[in-house]
């Protein structure tokens, strides 16, 4: 019997952090890692950095529009859509076939993530999954940021460095990704709502950003 989704996300942030900390007293295997392995690995920390400075600014800018962690609804887009705690399992987890991920998702096979066409099926299945999830937080964002651009008020809009943090690892991770065009939105834009929706975004997207960037770190050391 497999853990839940949330005990299986913390338990996996818990065993890459405890890897961190094994890392520091004793060396790495010789092997080093692969050239593309590293760059991704250096995407994933850019978009955490940039997530994190974005979300900063939209707390300060809509202090008024309830956009703490402690007062928002939080909502995870990809819910039912992707599976990548399950899919992004360290080995020392997947001894129970079951728990691992069982929605049919594209694979990737040409992304630079990955060290060569002879990478474990698990490995290019997570990568896979985080490719997933930030195609669909893209879509989400940029749709958003649309309707932002035309507040009269200008208050607000997405920071471009986490924008092109997203594309950056996108490409990375699938260099023939085809765009997905976005769909027009013809009813008068709610800029409150789309304000709040942007809170609740953000704060989802970073904790998402923290998975993707301990995977990568591990996935850079194994």
């Amino acid at each position: 019997m497999c853990p839940p989704r949330g005990l299986l996300l913390v338990t996996i942030l818990v065993l890459l952090n405890h890897l961190d900390h094994l890392s520091l007293a004793r060396s790495l295997p010789t092997a080093s890692p692969s050239p593309g392995m590293f760059q991704c690995l250096n995407h994933s920390q850019n978009l955490l950095k940039a997530v994190s400075n974005t979300l900063q600014k939209a707390r300060q800018t809509l202090e008024l529009y309830s956009c703490t962690s402690e007062e928002i609804d939080h909502e995870d887009i990809t819910k039912d859509k992707t599976s990548t705690v399950e899919a992004c399992l360290p080995l020392e987890l997947t001894m129970n076939e079951s728990c691992l991920a069982s929605r049919e998702i594209f694979l990737i096979t040409n992304g630079s993530c990955l060290a060569s066409r002879k990478a474990s099926f698990m490995t290019t299945l997570c990568l896979s999954s985080i490719y997933e999830d930030l195609k669909m937080y893209q879509i989400e964002f940029k749709a958003m940021n649309a309707k932002l651009l035309m507040d009269p008020k200008r208050q607000i809009f997405l920071d471009q460095n986490m924008l092109t943090a997203i594309d950056e690892l996108l490409q990375a991770l699938n260099f023939n990704s085809a765009t997905v065009p976005q769909k027009s939105s013809l009813e008068e834009p709610d800029f409150y709502k789309t304000k709040i929706k942007l809170c609740i975004l953000l704060h989802a997207f970073r904790i998402r950003a923290v998975t993707i960037d301990r995977m990568m770190s591990y996935l850079n050391s194994s």
